[in-house]
C-alpha cells in the first residue's frame, strides 16, 4: 500500500482503537451532542436567526402531537403500523417473490408490521389524523400521486408498497424530534411522549425474527444467513432505515428510559441499555451480511446502521464482546466482504479526475453527503475520517457542475431532478469550522449562501440535526464561479452554459446514454433550458422502477432523441468548444467565444451537433443538426406547454388529421404516446409550445428545416415529473400530459438528408428571433440564416473536409461556423474546429492543423483566440500569422 493511503488508514485505525475509552459506559448523549454541548446550541438558537426559526418551526410541529398525548397517550401509539390483532401479534414472516406472503407465531405484544411489499405503489398515506387507529388488517387509507382525484382509497395490505415504511418512519421521527426538543428544554413531556413511540417501536421489532425467504426471491435465504438484499426489517438494506430515528431518540432518551423502563422489561429480565443494544445490534449485523460492496447499497447501509453502532456501550458490556470499538472499523477501516466495503473502498470508487461518482446524479449526489454526515458524527466520537481524504471535498464541489441556473441537478439516469443535496456543504463548513480552516470554510459559506439566494435552499427550515451541527456563514457574497463546459466520459454526458442566471442563462446537455451504474440507455439526447428551466425535458414521472411505465421514462421513448439506432456503448467526440481535457478535470480552462458553444458528438450511426448562439445578453438560441445513417427514422421532441401547434414558414397553422396509432413503432413505449395527429409535410415548419401556467407565458419555438419523405405527428406523452418544483407553474406535472413532436422520415437516408432545428425560449412578446432560412445544403453540408432583431447569423455545418462556397462572400471549411453581423456590421467570425471561415474582407484559418478560433470585433478594436497558429485577414488587410491565444487585442 502506497504511504500516502497508509497514514491516513493509519490514524483511522488510531483513532478507532482510542476514542471509545474517552467514553463511559453510559454516556449519553454522545452522538450528536453530548451534555456539555447543551449550553452552545442553546446560546445558538439566540444568537442565529436560522437556528431560532429552526427550532421554533420543529415546536410547532411537535407541540400539538405532544399536548394531544398528554391526555390522550394511545391516540399517537395506535397508529404505528404494527400486528395488533390478537393472537396474531407475528414474530416470524415469510417473504414470496420478494413481498410479503404470511406471518406466523404470536408474541406477547404487537409486533411492528413488516412492509407489505418490496415495490412502491402510486399512493401515499392520508394525514397521521386520519390513519386508522390499532390497524389490525394492515389495509391502509391512499391518495394517488399521479391522480387528479384525490378522494382516499383504501389498499390492500399486500399492496401498500412504501406506505408501511413511509407511516412508521415518520411517527419515529416525531419521537426522535421529541428526544431532541426533551435535551434542549430538559421537559418530561417530550420524554413521555418519545419514549411511548419507541417502547412500542423497541418491543415489537425485538419479538420479530427476519423474514425468511424459502424461495430466495431476494437472492437469499434470509433470517440470519448471509446473501441475499434484506435487511432486518425490509426488503432491501438500503430501506432499513427506520432504526436512524430510532437510536437517535434512543440516544438522548438515554437517561430517562434507565429511570422509566417498560414495564415488560422485569419479563425479559434486561435494563433498557440491554434490551435496546439487543435490537440495534440485530439491524448492524444483519446490514453487514445483506446486499453489496459497491455502489450506493453500500454507502447507503453505512447510512442505516452508523447511529445503531454508535449508541452501543464498549466491547466489555456485551456478553459476546461485540460493541462501538467492535463495529465502527467495520466502516472506518479497508475491510470488505462479498456484501460491504469500508470507507478506504468507498473513496476509491469516486473518479479521482473528476470527482464524480459513477452513477446517476440522482444517486451520486446523495453519496457524498451521507458519507460527510457520517464523517461529522464519527468526528464528534473523536474519530477523524475526513483527514487525509481530499477526494471527499473535490467530490462535494463536482457535484456542483451538474446543477443548472436554478440549483437544480439536471436529469438524466434514474432520478427525479431538482435541488441538490446542500447537507455536503454544510458538513464541510462544520468540519472546518471544527479545524480552523477559515478558507474551506469561507468556500462553503458561499455555496450555501449562493443557493439560499436563488431560493433552493431555506437554512431558516434546517432539521434538529443542522440545528446542533450548522456553523454560521462566514464571509461574504454569494456568487460562485461557473464553467461553460463540463464532460464526464464515463456517464456520456456534456454540459454546456452561457451565464448562469436563471433570467438570461442558456444551459443545454448532450446524453449519451450507458446501461447500469442507473444510467440509461437514451441514445444522444439533448435537452436544452430557458428562463432557468429545461424547457426541453428528459421524462422522469415514473412511481418506480417497477412502474408501467418505467421503460418509458427510463428509456430512450422519454427522450429527445432519434429512434432506432443506437441506445448505448461509446461516443466519439468529433468537436466540443469550449474543451475540457478530460484527462486534466471535468470542466473547460479556456474559452474561444462569449458568443458561442458547441458540441459534436456520434455513435453508432448517428451524429449530433448541438450549438448555442447569444445573441445579446438576454437572448439566444440552440442549432440542432442530428444524422442518421438509416432510411427509417423518428426525430422525437418533448417540451415543456401547456399546449402545442404547428405552423409553416409563412405562420399559417397546419392541418393535422386524428389517426388511431403511429404507424411504424420502433419501441413498445410508444403505446404510451396517446392521442395521435398527422400531417405529411415536406416543407419548413415551426412547431410552438406555450406555457400558460405562468404570467407571461412562456414560449418555446422550433424551426424545422423541410425534408422529403416526412410525416409530422403531434402526440400527447406522459407527465414530466412528478415533482413540483422543476417545471414552470408545475406544467406537466403528473397527471398533465406532455405535448411531444413526431417527425418521421420514410425511406430517405438521415445522414444525406439530416433533421436540423432551431429553438428559441422567451416570455411573450419577448420573441428575437425573426426568421431562419436555409441557404444552401448537400449530403455533407448545411448552411443556415437566422436573423434577429439586431444581428444575423450565417451558419455553417459540414461533415467531411471539402471545402464550401455559401454564396459569393462566404466560404466554409471545417465542422462548424458562423458569420455574425450586428445592426449591419461585421461582428465575428467563429469557427469550430475547421481550416477556414471568410466573410466578404474578414477571414480566420488554420496554419497547419484544424483550430477552434474567433475573430470579433467589440468597442471599436479587433480581438482574436484560438487554440493554435491562426491566419487572419481584416478588413482591406492583408493575411496574417498569429500566435495561439485568448482575447488577444489585434493592435
Amino acid at each position: 500500500m502506497k504511504l500516502s493511503k497508509l497514514v491516513p488508514l493509519l490514524i483511522i485505525l488510531f483513532l478507532t482503537k482510542s476514542f471509545i475509552h474517552a467514553q463511559k459506559i453510559g454516556d449519553h448523549p454522545r452522538v450528536f451532542a453530548d451534555k456539555s454541548d447543551r449550553q452552545e446550541i442553546l446560546s445558538k438558537i439566540e444568537s442565529e436567526v436560522w437556528a431560532k426559526a429552526s427550532w421554533n418551526k420543529l415546536q410547532e410541529e411537535i407541540t400539538p402531537y405532544v399536548t394531544r398525548h398528554i391526555k390522550d397517550p394511545e391516540w399517537i401509539v395506535s397508529r404505528l403500523a404494527m400486528y395488533w390483532k390478537d393472537g396474531e401479534h407475528f414474530t416470524q414472516c415469510y417473504i414470496k417473490k420478494q413481498n410479503w406472503d404470511y406471518g406466523e407465531g404470536n408474541a406477547p405484544l404487537p409486533t411492528v408490521r413488516l412492509p407489505g411489499m418490496r415495490t412502491w405503489n402510486d399512493y401515499v398515506n392520508v394525514p397521521l389524523e386520519d390513519r386508522i387507529s390499532y390497524n389490525e388488517s394492515g389495509d391502509l387509507l391512499g391518495v394517488s400521486r399521479s391522480s387528479a382525484d384525490k378522494t382516499p382509497v383504501l389498499i390492500p395490505y399486500k399492496e401498500t408498497g412504501h406506505m408501511i415504511r413511509a407511516n412508521n418512519m415518520e411517527i419515529l421521527k416525531l419521537a426522535e424530534k421529541a428526544a431532541f426538543a426533551y435535551y434542549i428544554t430538559q421537559e418530561e413531556k417530550y420524554a413521555k411522549f418519545s419514549s411511548d413511540i419507541l417502547w412500542t417501536w423497541l418491543l415489537g421489532t425485538y419479538y420479530m425474527q427476519p423474514p425468511l425467504d424459502p424461495q430466495q426471491s431476494t437472492k437469499g435465504p434470509g433470517g440470519y444467513e448471509a446473501g441475499g438484499i434484506m435487511g432486518y426489517y425490509d426488503y432491501e438494506v438500503i430501506h432499513d432505515d427506520r432504526q436512524i430515528p430510532a437510536a437517535a431518540a434512543y440516544d438522548f432518551l438515554y437517561n430517562y428510559l434507565n429511570a422509566n423502563p417498560h414495564p415488560h422489561l422485569k419479563t425479559l429480565n434486561k435494563t433498557a441499555t440491554e434490551f435496546a443494544g439487543n435490537v440495534f445490534k440485530r439491524f448492524i449485523e444483519i446490514d453487514l451480511i445483506r446486499g453489496g460492496k459497491v455502489g450506493n447499497w453500500n454507502v447507503n447501509r453505512y447510512k442505516n446502521i452508523l447511529n445503531s453502532m454508535l449508541v452501543l456501550e464498549s466491547n466489555d458490556f456485551y456478553e459476546d464482546g461485540k460493541g462501538r470499538e467492535y463495529y465502527i472499523p467495520f466502516y472506518t477501516e479497508e475491510k470488505a466482504s462479498d456484501h460491504f466495503a469500508g470507507l478506504p473502498v468507498i473513496m476509491e470508487f469516486y473518479n479521482k479526475t473528476t470527482g464524480l461518482w459513477p452513477e446517476s446524479p440522482g444517486y451520486a449526489s446523495g453519496m457524498i453527503p451521507l458519507v460527510l454526515e457520517m464523517g461529522v458524527k464519527l468526528y464528534k466520537s473523536g474519530v477523524n475520517t475526513l483527514a487525509g481524504n481530499p477526494i471527499i471535498t473535490k467530490a462535494a464541489l463536482a457535484n456542483l457542475g451538474w446543477l443548472d441556473a436554478r440549483g437544480n441537478l439536471v436529469v438524466f439516469g434514474d432520478m427525479r431532478g431538482g435541488p441538490a443535496n446542500i447537507s455536503s456543504f454544510e458538513s464541510l463548513l462544520t468540519y472546518a469550522t471544527w479545524e480552523g480552516d477559515t478558507e474551506t470554510a469561507e468556500k462553503m459559506a458561499t455555496v450555501i449562501r449562493k443557493n439560499i439566494a436563488s431560493g433552493q435552499y431555506d437554512r431558516n427550515a434546517s432539521d434538529w440535526q443542522s440545528i446542533i451541527f450548522n456553523q454560521p456563514l462566514l464571509g461574504s457574497g454569494s456568487d460562485l464561479p461557473f464553467h461553460k463546459a463540463a464532460y464526464s466520459p464515463f456517464h456520456k454526458h456534456i454540459i454546456m452554459k452561457n451565464g448562469n442566471d436563471e433570467n438570461n442563462g442558456l444551459m443545454f446537455t448532450l446524453y449519451g446514454g450507458k446501461h447500469k451504474s442507473h444510467l440509461t440507455k437514451n441514445g444522444l439526447a439533448m435537452q436544452f433550458y430557458g428562463q432557468g428551466w429545461a424547457m426541453a425535458p428528459d421524462a422522469s414521472a415514473y412511481e418506480s422502477y417497477w412502474s408501467k411505465d418505467a421503460g418509458y421514462h427510463r428509456g430512450i421513448m422519454g427522450s429527445n432523441t432519434i429512434v432506432p439506432g443506437y441506445s448505448s456503448g461509446d461516443i466519439v467526440v468529433n468537436a466540443m468548444d469550449p474543451f475540457v481535457d478530460t484527462t486534466s478535470g471535468l470542466y473547460n480552462t479556456s474559452e474561444t467565444s462569449e458568443n458561442v458553444s458547441f458540441t459534436d458528438v456520434s455513435a453508432d450511426e448517428k451524429r449530433r451537433l448541438v450549438a448555442m448562439v447569444r445573441t445579446s445578453k438576454t437572448t439566444g438560441y440552440y442549432v440542432d443538426f442530428f444524422r442518421s445513417d438509416q432510411l427509417e427514422n423518428d426525430y422525437i421532441h418533448h417540451n415543456l406547454g401547456n399546449s402545442m401547434d404547428l405552423k409553416n414558414d409563412v405562420n399559417k397553422t397546419l392541418s393535422l388529421k386524428n389517426v388511431n396509432d403511429l404507424g411504424t413503432k420502433y419501441d413498445k413505449n410508444y403505446a404510451f404516446f396517446k392521442n395521435q395527429k398527422k400531417i405529411k409535410y415536406a416543407d419548413d415548419f415551426n412547431a410552438t409550445w406555450t406555457t400558460t401556467a405562468v404570467s407571461p407565458a412562456l414560449i418555446t419555438n422550433m424551426w424545422m428545416m423541410g425534408q422529403n419523405n416526412r410525416d409530422l405527428y403531434v402526440v400527447d406523452a406522459p407527465p414530466t415529473t412528478l415533482r413540483s418544483d422543476i417545471t414552470p407553474g408545475q406544467v406537466n406535472k403528473s397527471p398533465e400530459i406532455t405535448p411531444t413532436l413526431i417527425v418521421r422520415q420514410n425511406d430517405i437516408n438521415g445522414k444525406k438528408h439530416p433533421f436540423v432545428a432551431v429553438f428559441e425560449t422567451y416570455e411573450t412578446s419577448e420573441k428575437s428571433i425573426k426568421n431562419i432560412s436555409k441557404l444552401k445544403t448537400s449530403e455533407n453540408f448545411i448552411s443556415l440564416l437566422v436573423t434577429s432583431k439586431n444581428s444575423k447569423q450565417y451558419i455553417c455545418n459540414a461533415i467531411d473536409d471539402a471545402f464550401y462556397k455559401v454564396d459569393k462572400n462566404i466560404n466554409f471549411k471545417g465542422v462548424f461556423g458562423i458569420a455574425s453581423e450586428k445592426n449591419g456590421e461585421f461582428e465575428y467570425l467563429y469557427l469550430g474546429k475547421g481550416k477556414s471561415l471568410q466573410k466578404d474582407d474578414f477571414k480566420i484559418a488554420a496554419v497547419k492543423e484544424v483550430i477552434s478560433a474567433e475573430l470579433k470585433y467589440k468597442n471599436g478594436k479587433y480581438y482574436y483566440s484560438s487554440d493554435k497558429p491562426v491566419l487572419i485577414q481584416l478588413k482591406k488587410g492583408k493575411l496574417n500569422e498569429y500566435p495561439a491565444g485568448y482575447n488577444v487585442e489585434i493592435k
